[in-house]
């Protein structure tokens, strides 16, 4: 193994080799992002293949942006090594077509703005899916609420600590005829009004939310989820973002 690729950052985590059928699987700290395969008696490669390649800043130093593997397990069936990166993301190799793909990535939510009124709250929340890979991300405009419409349950909302029963649509769907395609470094935003689906009665509240949903029919067929965020609703209207774009 290679010395760590930069002293300006923690060294990667150390990741022991896994050995199936005398084949000895391996991550290197030379080649961040790439699973390899070699032959465990005699220490000949057999394959590799590059699970995943994030941007990076060509105003900062390489060595500090690399994105190594975190942890590296077997699944039950012992056809498929399941790889968490350092950030957070978790990909899927299959040991015998050699091919990779993504089981999850990360979403970003935010509250928008939030209005008390006599019969509950008025709020909608901001969804924020950041591309930082090097190749395109294909998502399903349904599954992450394209144009700010809920046609499934994509949220998971709780007041005061207490789940609230999500009463939308649940619309049964065919595959679509097109996918979001979001490039290398793009960034897809969509305000997403959640009163009428996930109602929150009047008066003082704690308000978590979280997005949690499979990104459906996509090439990129993983789950999408954000970390729970959490909102202290008062007496007064709340606005914390600037609305997006179109």
């Amino acid at each position: 193994m290679t010395s760590p690729p930069s002293a300006s950052r923690p060294p990667p985590p150390v990741i022991a080799p896994i050995t199936r059928d005398g084949v000895r699987y391996e991550s290197r700290w030379s080649h961040s992002g790439v699973l390899f395969a070699v032959d465990e008696k005699s220490g000949e490669p057999l394959w590799q293949v590059e699970v995943f390649k994030y941007l990076v800043d060509e105003q900062v130093e390489t060595g500090v942006q690399g994105v190594f593997f975190k942890s590296m397990t077997l699944d039950a069936t012992g056809t498929s090594m399941i790889i968490e990166d350092e950030v957070g993301v978790r990909h899927l190799v299959d040991l015998k077509t050699r091919a990779a793909k993504l089981l999850t990535w990360p979403v970003n939510v935010s509250l928008f703005e939030a209005s008390p009124g006599p019969d509950g709250w008025k709020y909608s929340v901001e969804l924020k899916i950041s591309n930082t890979l090097t190749r395109p991300l294909q998502l399903d405009g349904p599954s992450v609420a394209e144009k700010g419409r809920l046609a499934n349950k994509l949220f998971q909302v709780e007041v005061d600590g207490q789940p609230i029963a999500y009463q939308g649509m649940m619309a049964k769907r065919a595959p679509p005829g097109r996918f979001i395609e979001l490039k290398p470094g793009a960034t897809y935003r969509t305000v997403v009004e959640l009163s009428p689906e996930y109602p929150v009665p009047p008066g003082r509240h704690q308000l978590t939310v979280k997005f949690s949903h499979h990104n459906h029919f996509s090439p990129d067929d993983c789950w999408l989820e954000s970390k729970p965020v959490t909102i202290e609703l008062g007496d007064s209207p709340i606005r914390r973002t600037p609305k997006p774009k179109p």
